[in-house]
């Protein structure tokens, strides 16, 4: 295969044969719940009262499906009705009363965009008052089953596997080979490649225990952190940036990511990593004295549970709305759908409009969980009458170090501005002058062209230094000194019950409902929210309990997916009966228990997985194997999986040698313009990444809403999770853009260049350098098949140059250079097996 891309590579030839071999796989696109929280309630509140059940005015339903085809051509959004007249493009505007918020229309036009989706409402449903639904079941640790090949099982996971296995006369995929498990288990468990020196340590250690040393290396390392805290990060809308369209910058959003990354690696307890992101600020009312973590002497704690509800404030808020009764209510909506989506694998935001069409929760449920965030404050200067919203902000501990290093800042800071201040009146009074100049000139009329000329290249570069100096007063204005705050939750002074939204509709008032939990997971009765509280705390503390049916649940089949390619529920953001079923309940119900025997340890999790036979299996295929069981549910062998976007830009950093390990800190490049000169500020559209932080991992990177800034482009490629979604499968797509990019990018191109230059100071011979090219992308000893290929693509390249530039002294740079590209965009580097 290398040597087939080496080819096709070197004549610039077969690209859409890149990843011809590998086919792509599919994911789940949650259409459903997109309907249901973003396109419903437009539907029914905007469009209904004309276009509804009832109205049907012109013949148009707008919320049945055959009717509102009518005006939509989906796939097409500017060749659809609907869109044209809800953007005011023609003589016919709709609705009549006003046009729809800007986040309105985007959310439709892009369900136009997807296919204009409507949920099946054919299949089977459950009840409200149905909850015998298996995920609302106590958990259960079962007992490991007998199997046959009882040599073969490790331990209780082997076994549940082996069951089912056997049960279906499937046959074991033979044990993988050490280089390429190694290379399996570091990149799940740090997203990075193993050095050279690490498998050569492996590929020594004959040791009944080699395997397990190297998943204890590997989880003590920080990159575990970096990997695992990404994963988490693509259930919390967390980005570096908010608002619906447009990219204001958020200073301080870097924290909740270093947050996340350092619970990883010190393996917080899942239980109070919930408690601290839904309630870190919220101070537990039966606090013991051993326990009393929120003493104004215990700063670094406190510090940390508040940056931790920066997973409740940062999201892509339409900042710009007048209508805050409204705004109110949709980011109350979009804290609870993401809460009970990512503990629960619930979809409760589609009882927003009524009750739940599929799970037992009805629009009581809702409002009674969504009360608990509408007095949560997350927005500020959200009052009737002002446009603009801004995320709470709420300042954290500080030393007097740091009181004096900000006083220090402040004065440097007053001095910048006034400079950028002095230059702008300066530069304009310079224009004026100039202005003056060429119109007395001209009233003269005795001058030349050329003189002419002189004053207005002067008016234009005066203007440029006005345009200059002018952006950075803007940017010295967002970027006055603060002692350290960060964006986390807050409770309201007078907490209140909300009324049912009748049709979604916040003005359209129902029934209060008090503020509660989801019936259907209940134990026992519900915990009482004292009348002064929002809420948050007593929902964290029930979220967490070792006794809720869904929380280990949902948490170790998030954790399995990650690591055996696909969950064993594979909806794994969706526990309901739209989900899909369980491959393996029995062992799912061992693995959430074991959870909580080891006190919600992540990595006592991971590493039992790990270390089961069956997570070491090879992917190679089995033809019987792939008809009786073609998704490969039964786990027969190792699931094939291409590296995320994260890994292949990181994989290639490391082996160019110029993957920088800095961790942590603020990554966003604060270029900014600013919109009829008042708040809030906007990243420059052109905005790059600064040199300290362009070769860091991908992770530290600055994450936009929308698409991603030059130098991690290959995220906007390679189905880097949306933002503005909660993501527990990205999708993985196999289109020709990609292969476009991997071999006409600059950033391929520049470190493939670097990877050639690294081994040809490193090795002489062309057997010691493909060895080493090997090694370093591949993870494994070159065969004498790939050095003898290498050769002959070398020496052919070589011979090509020749004749293009006969007079080239040496060609060596350029040769290993497309040798190394070669390689990096070959499916080998490119999957993980």
């Amino acid at each position: 295969m290398i040597a087939m891309v080496m080819s096709k590579l070197a004549s610039n030839r077969g690209l859409s044969l890149l990843f011809s071999s590998v086919a792509a796989l599919s994911a789940p696109q949650n259409e459903d719940q997109f309907y249901e929280n973003k396109i419903r309630p437009i539907l029914v509140s905007r469009c209904g009262s004309c276009h509804g059940a009832k109205a049907k005015m012109g013949g148009l339903v707008l919320t049945d499906k055959s009717s509102a085809l009518q005006v939509i051509t989906a796939g097409r959004v500017a060749d659809s009705k609907l869109i044209q007249v809800v953007r005011y493009e023609g003589k016919v505007k709709m609705p009549p009363t006003g046009k729809l918020a800007e986040a309105e229309i985007a959310s439709l036009e892009q369900w136009v965009a997807k296919g204009a989706q409507w949920p099946d409402e054919t299949k089977s449903k459950l009840t409200v008052a149905d909850a015998t639904f298996w995920a609302f079941q106590p958990v259960t640790k079962p007992e490991a089953p007998r199997v046959q090949q009882e040599s073969w099982a490790q331990g209780p996971i082997d076994r549940f596997i082996l069951e089912r296995l056997e049960t279906k006369s499937l046959t074991l995929s033979q044990d993988e080979g050490k280089s390429t498990l190694l290379r399996r288990v570091t990149l799940d468990l740090t997203g990075l490649l193993p050095t050279p020196a690490e498998i050569e340590v492996f590929l020594k250690d004959e040791s009944h225990e080699a395997f397990q040393n190297v998943v204890d290396r590997l989880l003590a390392s920080p990159d575990f952190g970096v990997r695992w805290g990404r994963h988490w990060l693509d259930l919390t809308y967390w980005a570096e940036t908010t608002g619906v369209g447009r990219r204001v910058p958020l200073r301080n959003a870097w924290r909740y990511r270093d947050y996340v990354i350092d619970a990883f690696n010190k393996d917080k307890p899942y239980n109070q990593f919930i408690q601290e992101q839904l309630a870190g600020d919220v101070p537990k009312s039966d606090i013991s004295k051993e326990d009393d973590q929120f003493t104004p002497g215990n700063r670094n704690v406190r510090s940390e549970r508040l940056v931790a509800t920066g997973f409740l404030v940062l999201g892509p808020w339409a900042l710009f709305n007048q209508d805050k009764t409204q705004l109110r209510m949709d980011v109350a909506d979009l804290q609870a759908d993401k809460v009970t989506r990512v503990f629960l694998g619930l979809t409760i935001g589609c009882a927003r409009c009524h009750d739940h069409k599929f799970d037992p929760i009805s629009s009581r449920d809702y409002y009674a969980v969504a009360g608990i965030f509408a007095n949560t404050r997350t927005l500020v200067n959200s009052m009737p009458g002002q446009s603009w919203s801004g995320i709470n902000e709420r300042p954290i501990g500080f030393t007097k170090t740091q009181v004096r290093q900000f006083a220090d800042e402040v004065e440097n800071w007053e001095k910048q501005l006034a400079q950028a201040q002095a230059d702008e009146e300066t530069a304009k009074q310079q224009q004026v002058l100039l202005k003056n100049e060429l119109k007395d000139i001209k009233a003269s009329k005795i001058y030349s062209a050329a003189e002419v000329t002189r004053i207005q290249d002067e008016i234009r570069a005066a203007a440029k230094k006005i345009a200059a100096a002018s952006h950075l007063v803007q940017y010295l204005t967002f970027m006055q000194p603060t002692l350290p705050q960060t964006h986390a939750a807050e409770e309201n002074s007078i907490p209140e019950d909300l009324h049912i939204n009748l049709r979604g509709n916040a003005h359209a008032l129902g029934e209060v409902v008090p503020r509660g939990f989801i019936k259907a997971a209940m134990w026992e009765a519900a915990p009482l929210i004292p009348s002064k509280s929002s809420g948050r705390r007593e929902l964290a503390e029930w979220i967490a309990d070792a006794r809720n049916p869904l929380t280990a649940r949902v948490y170790v089949n998030r954790l399995w997916q990650h690591l055996m390619g696909a969950g064993i529920v594979a909806s794994v953001d969706n526990f309901g009966s739209r989900g899909d079923r369980p491959t393996h309940p029995e062992l799912m119900d061992y693995l959430a228990s074991r959870l909580v025997e080891n006190g919600w340890s992540t990595k006592k999790m991971i590493r039992e997985i790990v270390l089961s036979h069956t997570y070491r299996v090879s992917s190679e295929s089995n033809p019987r194997n792939a008809e009786l069981d073609p998704g490969n549910q039964l786990l027969w062998r190792a699931s094939r999986i291409r590296l995320d976007a994260e890994e292949i830009r990181d994989s290639v950093l490391q082996v160019s040698g110029r993957l920088s390990f800095e961790r942590g800190g603020p990554a966003l490049p604060l270029t900014l313009k600013n919109v009829n000169t008042i708040a809030p500020y906007f990243l420059e559209d052109n905005a790059i990444n600064g040199d300290d932080v362009k070769f860091r991992r991908t992770a530290y990177q600055p994450i936009m809403r929308g698409s991603q800034m030059e130098g991690v482009d290959i995220l906007n490629l390679f189905d880097f999770a949306d933002p503005d979604q909660v993501v527990g499968i990205r999708n993985a797509t196999t289109v020709p853009t990609q292969s476009l990019y991997l071999l006409n990018s600059p950033f391929f191109k520049e470190e493939s260049r670097k990877f050639a230059d690294r081994i040809l100071s490193e090795s002489t011979s062309i057997e010691d350098r493909v060895s080493r090219v090997h090694r370093l992308a591949l993870n494994r000893v070159a065969s004498k098949d790939d050095i003898d290929q290498a050769k002959q693509f070398l020496s052919d390249f070589e011979g090509s140059l020749r004749k293009q530039s006969p007079l080239a002294k040496s060609v060596d740079s350029e040769v290993w250079t497309r040798y190394c590209h070669a390689i990096l965009v070959s499916a080998e580097f490119l999957y993980r097996r």
